[in-house]
């Protein structure tokens, strides 16, 4: 279980990152190697500070290495900008004075510049400037919970153990509230969801318990008394906030699907948002939603006065376009308080009840704003108050009016590097590409032209059971022209080319919530379910047939234990499908030979064994097999002369969302596989261009990645009037 969740809970510690820094900087490296470390100490370990040091350390060594130092001076002024400090701009506005032409630094410059001076501009009435202070990073960093409303602490699961802790933000120490007493491997129990009681001194959380399912408890910070106040086998229970007196906990309960653990994946699926008494855990339900396809409502909170609840969901006619609504804590009325044809999510009320914070994409990028709220009407047109925040995920407000938010480290880029299979050597460095919505972007797939790539662009802000806002994009490697097209899917991902280049397919779910493959029209944006399965059906893997009239894809039920899974070939044109003679039960995932005669499979047993066999059918043929601890994800990819496999295998687990995976290639006729210098974080998704050479997939990095939590402050037009008062 710990494993399986570490793509959706963060889970951090960083034994590779400490070792990669442990050597000095010295003399004899290059400027390219003292601006990863700089990089690595900015954007994994979070000292900017010290980071900062370090790029001017580069530019005073290194002066005559314009790409290297237009870089350090770019990154000086980012730290800057994360410090909230004003010497951003100035740091901005040298890389543009002193490297006009260094063209990709400019341009990040000058929009930087841009973005500070809209900013100031947001927050010149109240003439104190905005700040925002990173609170935590490093091992063990968790989004997942929120702030005290007295400030001084901070709720987050221990993914060590599993257990609900608690970090005191004077201090920075933690403490576990929770005693599972077993270790992972005896237990998959672990807590989520935290949300504080407004006197500070409760936690209410999710747990999920020995029987495999989310329950409700609460426990006090002090005594450590533990009380479930809710427990359904058949139902998820997800808490969202409590109202102000304390008395009752906000919460939605939806039925679960015991065998596949799904939520609101068929028609007429709903939900109920309820109270819940935080006494003896009666129930009163207050508003029934549809569901179904994953039009999941979202961030439920109470204004603080009681009489409202702020919530955003998906437009009717768009999942990717979310309002905000107002609905009355008794659940008899409701208005729309955010309307705009943009993704808008909630992020909080303030701590006063006149505004409400939230985050839009309305302007292009993810960006803050405000909305006066009064009598639970919008007042006026929202107000801009820090643009380019980018996939934060709000953590609650402190009564003093700071605001916290997380960054999660389940973090992916598209990344290209150029290589030699049959020497296992790395031509060009693996680069990452440079794309909207960084940190989200993966999957990436050449076309077989190899004029094009595409990818899936995942910009969902937030973790939750089925929430999709993905975008499907073609990178034109040619012009730098990306098109973005969302497919009529309410859930999509491993984009293949079909052979023509015309269509591209997709592993996903339809509207009536059947798991299946369906065919996306690159020219037309039509979506033809190909193949759909019943509910509980995982497709694992497919590929395109090289005279693309027909698929391959490896499929089975879900579940635990591990069902069998086999090969199966797909008539286009028929429909008709048929299991491939020979084919073992264990298929998972899969690749074609260039030729399209051959089909090389991985299993995803602790015993990995790499096989071929016909893609028409045939016994299979073992060439490599090799221990692998759990069942993540490895892809492999055929070289475009069909003589040989790449795939990657965990080197070290140093946490649980940022393994650092090698890149490995083995002859098709099977012996020893051969490392390749590359080694990344989350090594997902290998592509390889017609060409032979360049490899896409999608990665975290070369150095693993923590969570951080960040506190915006001094934003709030009573918090500055405060501070006008306090001067005077």
């Amino acid at each position: 279980m710990k494993k399986q969740l570490k793509t959706l809970f963060p889970f951090y510690l960083c034994v590779l990152g400490l070792l990669f820094l442990s050597s000095s900087l010295s003399s004899e490296q290059t400027a390219a190697e003292l601006f990863e470390k700089a990089l690595y100490v900015e954007e994994a370990q979070g000292d900017l500070q010290k980071a900062i040091g370090m790029y001017e350390k580069i530019l005073a060594q290194y002066s005559g290495d314009r790409e290297i130092a237009a870089k350090a001076q770019l990154h000086i002024g980012l730290c800057y900008e994360k410090l909230g400090q004003v010497e951003a701009q100035k740091a901005f506005q040298k890389v543009v004075d002193n490297y006009p032409d260094q063209s990709g630094a400019v341009k990040v410059a000058r929009e930087k510049l841009s973005a500070l001076v809209r900013a100031r501009a947001a927050v010149e009435k109240g003439k104190q400037e905005l700040t925002i202070r990173q609170v935590w990073t490093g091992p063990g960093a968790d989004v997942m919970g929120t702030v005290s409303p007295d400030g001084r602490f901070l709720s987050f699961t221990d993914w060590d153990t599993g257990d609900l802790a608690i970090r005191e933000l004077g201090t920075g120490k933690n403490r576990r509230l929770t005693n599972k007493g077993t270790s992972w491997m005896q237990s998959n129990e672990f807590a989520l969801f935290s949300k504080w009681s407004p006197d500070s001194r409760q936690l209410v959380y999710n747990w999920y318990n020995k029987e495999r399912f989310f329950e409700l408890r609460v426990i006090d910070i002090d005594q450590l008394k533990t009380r479930v106040l809710y427990s359904h086998k058949e139902e998820y229970i997800h808490p969202f906030d409590l109202s102000p007196n304390g008395k009752q906990i906000l919460a939605f309960i939806g039925k679960m699907d015991v065998n596949t653990e799904s939520l609101g994946d068929k028609p007429n699926d709903t939900f109920q948002l309820a109270l819940i008494s935080a006494e003896d855990g009666a129930v009163h339900y207050l508003k029934s939603f549809d569901i179904s396809i994953n039009r999941f409502p979202f961030s439920f909170t109470f204004s603080p006065d009681g009489k409202y609840i702020a919530y955003d969901k998906p437009q009717e006619d768009s999942s990717h376009i979310r309002d905000i609504y107002l609905l009355s804590a008794d659940g008899s009325s409701e208005v729309r308080l955010v309307d705009h044809p943009a993704l808008d999510y909630v992020l909080g009320w303030t701590p006063d009840g006149n505004g409400l914070l939230f985050a839009s994409e309305r302007t292009g990028s993810r960006s803050v704003w405000l909305i006066q709220v009064v009598d639970g009407k919008p007042q006026g047109s929202p107000e801009l108050i820090k643009q380019d925040i980018g996939p934060i995920m709000p953590m609650g407000f402190t009564r003093q009016g700071a605001f916290f938010y997380g960054i999660s480290s389940n973090i992916s880029d598209v990344y290209v590097t150029k290589l030699d299979p049959a020497s296992g050597k790395i031509l060009d460095p693996a680069k990452k590409v440079a794309l909207p919505y960084e940190g989200q972007n993966g999957f990436p797939a050449y076309s077989p032209d190899g004029m094009s790539l595409g990818y899936i662009s995942m910009r969902s802000s937030r973790t939750f059971r089925g929430q999709s806002s993905d975008v499907l994009c073609i990178l034109s490697l040619k012009t730098g022209e990306i098109r973005e097209m969302i497919p009529d899917l309410p859930n999509f991902g491993y984009p293949r080319w079909s052979p023509d280049g015309r269509f591209i397919s997709l592993e996903g779910r339809g509207k009536e919530g059947r798991p299946g493959l369906f065919r996306f029209d690159t020219q037309t944006g039509d979506v033809v379910p190909l193949v759909q399965f019943e509910r509980g059906t995982n497709i694992f893997s497919h590929r395109w047939s090289k005279d693309g009239k027909s698929i391959i894809y490896t499929r089975g039920r879900g579940g635990r234990p591990a069902k069998p899974s086999y090969v199966y070939a797909l008539d286009i044109e028929t429909g008709k499908e048929n299991q491939l003679l020979g084919s073992p039960s264990d298929a998972k995932d899969i690749d074609i030979s260039p030729d399209g005669k051959w089909l090389v499979l991985i299993n995803r047993d602790k015993k990995r064994t790499i096989k071929i066999m016909p893609a028409s059918g045939g016994d299979p043929r073992e060439i490599y097999s090799f221990e692998h601890e759990d069942s993540p994800i490895i892809t492999p990819a055929w070289s475009a002369d069909g003589r040989y496999i790449l795939f990657y295998k965990l080197r070290s687990l140093v946490t649980e969302i940022n393994e650092m995976w090698d890149l490995y290639c083995i002859s098709a006729e099977g012996g020893e596989a051969q490392k390749i210098d590359l080694s990344m974080t989350r090594f997902r998704h290998l592509s390889i261009h017609p060409d032979g050479q360049h490899l896409a997939f999608s990665s975290a990095g070369f150095t693993p990645r923590y969570a951080e939590v960040w506190a915006m402050e001094n934003f709030l037009p009573e918090a500055k009037a405060e501070g006008k008062e306090k001067k005077k």
